[in-house]
């Protein structure tokens, strides 16, 4: 069940508006008649599965829900044996980590939020998709004000239902409850790919989307957004919650998009087949963590580290994006400011309880690429327990690249028991593929000219961090940019080509999910078609249209009339 938060919205929104706005062209005029209910939601779903570019091989419901009954949905799907121990673990945890309050419920929180939030979501056991009016129209959340919404919503939601019906999200989303980062991982590859066709949807008329260079740029800007100003519409709910709820969408956005580009939607295609990213580390550095050989540090802790009496009653990840929200407690900017996360290895947390207490002992152990950065991150985690602890005793110590955090939910624990258990904890194995400090440290260095490389995907050459120019290709792609784009841009993919010069006055650019062309001769002609068979739609105008302007619909020449359709 995908969150529709009211953050979302907008920054979807104004995305979409923004690359209307500069893409510096006419749109096509759209079809005039009025549709009735049923016809729309066929073309929504008929839009999610073209922009996508796979078939929606069986019937999806669209069902309307009272916010009443959305929150009965939610809880049936807490319910469920893996949902309710998933949420237990997360609730253990987010406690420990003293995002939730001793009184606080996770399971209240999360039903409350998503009942005011959600407009609507894709039910993959039902097969169904489900709105929610007073979120959807004009309610108290003002969704009416936003044009737009509405398509942006259901093309949304019916990419769930063409996902579920080619890579199973029901059983992916299963297999992501074994801890809270794999599950943010796949929330976030879902998520970004749904965002990206509901943005496109918003596009159709125009010749660009969220591939094109500027829709790209646009998209980027996604992962640095600062989100702190909408938790306050949230009411009671944890910053650390409404970032793990939000910002997949963000930052899966921006990664689903930096692979589509190069590859094409047959690149996320693999992602889910074959590929599937399994750490949040992966979708927020993907040049250092998917796109080359990864796999997260496997810990083994030492005997010593858990006394005969005690239980470990549960193990989780926090992973990059957790991280990243819990160090930085209000601001939901992403990893902005949190340069060493890059650095991240892996992490592993143990709940430990002893026998007959029911305190709970958390060690968090996490693996990094360079001694400096974990250097880094334990200056970081020691600061950020010891402001929240009031006065609980908390140990952190390193030894190389591995930190341990050690501290108790009892404040009457002594303090050499953390300290002592901290040390032990250091005499753990983390077993990772991790590259030397020479070569971690030269591959941050911002040399003049680089030749990256990614197996399997792609090799190039840079010149100024790509401002100067920027030249690689894979087995289905090809770029040459100069200048930043400004100069020269060619970009050929299995979905697109895209070829402009001269700061664009000059472009050529076709998109087969889009379906849509475009060229432009600066001062002389403009060429655009979209659709095909009856629902095509074209323009071409020369000097402006000062000498000809015609379109499907009608005809100008020297600005005089000579035909014109009839809307039917």
């Amino acid at each position: 069940m995908s969150l529709y938060s009211s953050v979302s919205r907008r920054y979807g929104l104004f995305s979409a508006g923004a690359l209307l706005c500069l893409c510096g062209c006419r749109s096509l005029p759209l079809e005039g008649r009025r549709v009735n209910r049923e016809e729309q939601l066929s073309g929504y779903r008929d839009d999610a599965a073209r922009l996508r570019g796979l078939p929606l091989t069986r019937g999806v419901a669209v069902e309307r829900e009272t916010a009443a009954a959305l929150r009965g949905s939610l809880e049936e799907e807490l319910d469920e044996p893996e949902n309710r121990a998933f949420m237990a673990d997360t609730a253990l945890l987010l406690r420990q980590f003293r995002v939730l309050k001793p009184g606080d419920s996770l399971r209240e929180l999360y039903l409350g939020l998503m009942s005011q939030q959600v407009a609507a979501y894709y039910d993959p056991e039902k097969k169904r998709v489900a709105y929610v009016e007073e979120n959807l129209g004009g309610g108290a959340k003002g969704g009416a004000k936003f044009p737009g919404m509405e398509r942006f919503v259901y093309v949304h939601e019916f990419c769930h239902a063409v996902e579920d019906a080619h890579f199973d999200l029901d059983r992916l989303e299963k297999a992501s409850l074994v801890e809270l980062d794999r599950n943010l991982a796949l929330t976030a590859l879902a998520e970004g790919d749904a965002v990206l066709v509901g943005l496109d949807s918003l596009c159709d008329g125009y010749p660009v989307n969220t591939a094109t260079p500027l829709g790209a740029a646009l998209v980027r800007l996604m992962g640095k957004m600062d989100m702190g100003d909408s938790v306050e519409e949230m009411g009671a709910c944890p910053p650390f919650l409404a970032g793990a709820l939000m910002r997949p969408y963000l930052d899966g956005a921006a990664f689903c998009n930096r692979i589509r580009r190069d590859e094409g939607w047959q690149g996320l295609d693999r992602a889910y087949r074959s590929d599937l990213p399994l750490t949040t580390a992966e979708i927020l550095y993907p040049e250092r963590r998917y796109l080359t050989p990864f796999t997260p540090a496997v810990f083994t802790p030492d005997a010593s580290l858990f006394a005969a009496d005690e239980q470990v009653c549960a193990t989780n990840s926090l992973g990059v994006l957790g991280m990243a929200l819990w160090l930085k407690e209000e601001d939901l900017g992403g990893v902005r400011g949190l340069p060493f996360l890059e650095g991240w290895m892996g992490d592993r947390i143990y709940l430990v309880k002893g026998a007959g207490t029911n305190a709970v002992q958390t060690v968090w152990l996490s693996y990094w690429e360079r001694p400096g950065q974990a250097r880094s991150f334990q200056k970081r985690v020691a600061q950020r327990l010891r402001e929240g602890s009031g006065g609980a005793p908390v140990a952190v110590r390193r030894e190389g690249r591995l930190v341990a955090a050690v501290w108790s939910s009892d404040p009457a624990c002594p303090a050499a028991a953390c300290d002592g258990r901290a040390e032990r904890a250091l005499k753990s194995r983390a077993d990772a593929v991790t590259p030397s400090v020479l070569s971690s440290c030269w591959a941050d260095l911002p040399l003049p000219l680089r030749f990256p490389v990614y197996a399997g995907h792609s090799a190039g050459c840079e010149i100024l961090g790509g401002c100067v120019a920027d030249v690689r290709g894979g087995p289905d792609f090809f770029r040459v940019n100069l200048a930043s784009g400004l100069l020269l841009n060619v970009e050929n993919t299995p979905d697109r080509h895209h070829v402009s010069t001269c700061w664009g006055l000059l472009r050529h650019v076709a998109d087969a999910q889009s379906d849509f062309t475009y060229w432009q001769v600066p001062a002389v002609a403009t060429w655009h078609r979209r659709g095909s068979g009856g629902a095509e739609r074209y323009r071409w105008s020369l000097l402006g249209g000062l000498l000809a302007d015609v379109s499907d619909r009608r005809a100008r020449v020297l600005l005089i009339p000579v035909w014109h359709k009839k809307q039917g």
